[in-house]
């Protein structure tokens, strides 16, 4: 699996490098004020976007929804699955990678050092890839915990017997029972559709990432800490912030008509 993290890596920066000639002429992407306020000011577009949403992503939230209540129907029956086919390989790779996986462990640095290379290689577009990353996660940390402490759900490990029907809600004596979504899970796939929109083009970019991020939701029914409906709807939410930050248009070459008396072309214009 770490193989597969360098693979995405290098084709990261391989696709920075064959960008960055046409980012030299563009008003630079940078961390400064105007970026913390779109930080601000973007989350509440993103809290009300379902308003916007269009009738085919109306039906992709209700096959979401769909698929969560039936996976909510099973969830003692997968969760049993996983935990009679543990292996020590398995444990190992659940231990050393997919769990400091879901932690960031290797794709902060990684998104971190993206940045500093869109710096010196004036790549506005490796900047803007990491700076949509940090507020993507932003987002997400917060939707994610205010979720669990909101639900308070039991992970699978805290019943005995296994029961994924035990909910504590906002009247909760522990308030370790945050298995309600994925924490790992909505990570992974804030990563991966970050990363993903932003490189489609380079074809397997996105699917590395989002190889990964199935993984990891896997991992973490494997390590028996999430039931399988906490992981899709976390990986759900995972994927419509991160596509949404992405999709603001942030620090992006826009081409615009310019008609005069005396002359007509294009103009170009790049926004923060």
């Amino acid at each position: 699996m770490r193989i597969s993290l360098l693979l995405l890596s290098f084709l990261i920066i391989v696709n920075g490098f064959s960008q960055s000639a046409s980012s030299d002429s563009i008003e630079s992407c940078k961390v400064n004020g105007k970026y913390f306020k779109e930080i601000a000011t973007d989350f509440p577009k993103l809290i009300i976007s379902p308003i916007k949403w269009s009738g085919g992503e109306w039906i992709a939230a209700g096959a979401v929804l769909g698929a969560g209540a039936l996976l909510y129907t099973q969830d003692k029956v997968i969760a049993e699955w996983w935990q009679s086919n543990r292996t020590d390989a398995l444990d190992d790779a659940n231990t050393y990678f997919f769990d400091p996986y879901g932690k960031m462990y290797y794709t902060a640095p990684l998104m971190g050092g993206l940045y500093l290379y869109g710096v010196y290689a004036d790549d506005n577009k490796s900047k803007r890839v990491a700076m949509d990353f940090v507020q993507a996660t932003i987002y997400s940390s917060v939707v994610v915990t205010v979720i669990k402490h909101l639900a308070h759900r039991q992970r699978p490990y805290q019943t005995d017997p296994l029961n994924p029907y035990l909910w504590d809600g906002l009247s909760t004596d522990d308030w370790g029972h945050t298995s309600f979504p994925s924490g790992h899970s909505i990570t992974a796939f804030t990563f991966a559709a970050v990363v993903g929109t932003h490189y489609k083009e380079t074809v397997w970019v996105p699917v590395v990432a989002y190889s990964l991020a199935v993984l990891e939701g896997a991992s973490r029914m494997y390590a028996n800490k999430h039931w399988s409906s906490d992981v899709l709807i976390g990986s759900a939410l995972g994927y419509a912030i991160g596509t949404f930050v992405v999709n603001q248009n942030h620090c992006k070459l826009k081409a615009m008509p310019i008609i005069s008396t005396n002359f007509t072309g294009i103009g170009f214009s790049y926004g923060l």
